[in-house]
């Protein structure tokens, strides 16, 4: 994707996270208008503390008040970047207490590896991996620190307790404070992707955190994980990955792996087929690549399915990455309208002999999908174009 056909304000958001030897955003001329729309778009790809950062570090400021609102949002990260970590660290003690190994995940593992100031990483919540069969002993360590299930009256979305453990992790575990959530997984990948996929490998080629008793991903694992729930999150499928919100704070994950953890591309390539996860690690990166961040052309070729057209990988910038607002999770009419037992039972904690029960989960499941639905209304034309992307998509799947 070219400089100039970037929106202004994702160029600046790009000069913050990737940036080139010239940088892609001229703001002399920007007026109230575009800075509070740069705000806004900030903040929905979770970028608002590293954009503060990178303004701050210019000799040519900002207007006073949009330095001010950035401040005030990287203050409130930096605040809540302390308390994850004070969790963060009782967490992998209580685990390590109860002889339950720990390697931490996502945003966890990336403020101790390549985010250098933990504030510019806005996390929700704490990924922990651990061996499926400790599974209960690990619940049973954070049960001693008051973390509990949130009820489902608790939680009328689902918000933090979508997943049974027949998924990748458990229900979230909420701290009695409410403010930190801890997710326990056996694995980094769901249902219908990464076949034949052994955890065991992730776990081999893990890493000890430098003093400290839990592991942390080997380089090539974090980006493949990295990697693999950037597209998983582009590809729609649930109300909370309905739309690009955090988009391009994903993209800023993998350009401070690259920058930062000694990649073997040749490893990261091969586990990757070996996982059939090559086509989505390569859309991760391709879309990384089309904005600025330094994939080596190799790795791509590597890992680039059979007859991969780039207008595919730049529509899923266009409509993925850079388009910002709600949208309609890509699936049949059937899907959204009349959900299976299962599908209500697996994602919103109905039970599937209770008629009371389904009923509700499925109110719970309307309203959360509402908003999208009204966006949908609004631009069917869109809707037509990610359903197509994603059939696109699917087909390079299929071919990988």
């Amino acid at each position: 994707m070219t400089v100039s056909s970037l929106p202004p304000e994702h160029a600046l958001l790009l000069d913050a996270i990737a940036p080139l030897d010239q940088a892609r955003a001229d703001r002399q001329a920007w007026d109230g208008g575009r800075w509070g729309r740069t705000l806004r778009i900030a903040d929905w790809h979770r970028l608002s503390p590293t954009l503060y950062c990178h303004l701050e570090s210019k000799e040519e400021h900002a207007p006073a008040a949009v330095l001010s609102a950035l401040e005030r949002a990287y203050l409130a990260a930096a605040a809540r970047s302390l308390f994850l970590a004070a969790a963060r660290r009782q967490v992998v003690d209580a685990l390590a207490a109860a002889d339950v190994p720990a390697m931490l995940l996502k945003g966890a593992a990336l403020v101790e590896t390549v985010y250098s100031d933990p504030a510019q990483r806005e996390m929700l919540d704490l990924d922990v991996l651990v061996p499926a069969d400790r599974l209960p002993a690990a619940n049973a360590a954070l049960a001693a620190l008051g973390y509990r299930t949130l009820p489902a009256d608790d939680d009328p979305e689902g918000a933090r307790s979508h997943v049974h453990a027949a998924e990748h992790h458990d229900p979230a575990l909420v701290g009695e404070q409410h403010v930190v959530a801890v997710e326990l997984h056996h694995h980094v990948v769901i249902a219908g992707e990464g076949a034949g996929f052994d955890i065991d490998d992730a776990w081999q080629r893990a890493r000890a955190a430098p003093g400290a008793t839990h592991l942390l991903p080997a380089p090539a694992d974090l980006l493949l994980h990295v990697c693999l729930h950037f597209t998983r999150n582009r590809l729609g499928g649930s109300y909370r990955r309905r739309h690009t919100g955090g988009a391009l704070g994903q993209i800023c994950d993998i350009a401070r792996i690259v920058e930062h953890e000694p990649i073997d591309w040749d490893a990261l390539a091969a586990a990757a087929r070996s996982y059939r996860l090559d086509a989505r690690v390569f859309l991760a990166l391709f879309a990384a690549r089309e904005l600025g961040v330094p994939v080596p052309s190799s790795a791509l070729a590597d890992l680039q399915p059979p007859r991969f057209d780039p207008r595919v990988g730049r529509r899923l910038v266009s409509l993925r990455v850079l388009r910002t607002g709600e949208g309609l999770p890509v699936r049949t009419v059937r899907w959204m309208l009349a959900p299976s037992r299962e599908v209500l039972s697996r994602g919103w904690e109905a039970d599937p002999s209770a008629t009371l029960s389904l009923a509700r989960a499925y109110l719970r499941r309307a309203r959360a999908h509402a908003p999208g639905a009204r966006s949908a209304l609004r631009r069917p034309w869109s809707v037509v174009q990610d359903r197509r992307l994603n059939g696109q998509i699917h087909a390079l799947e299929e071919r990988a």
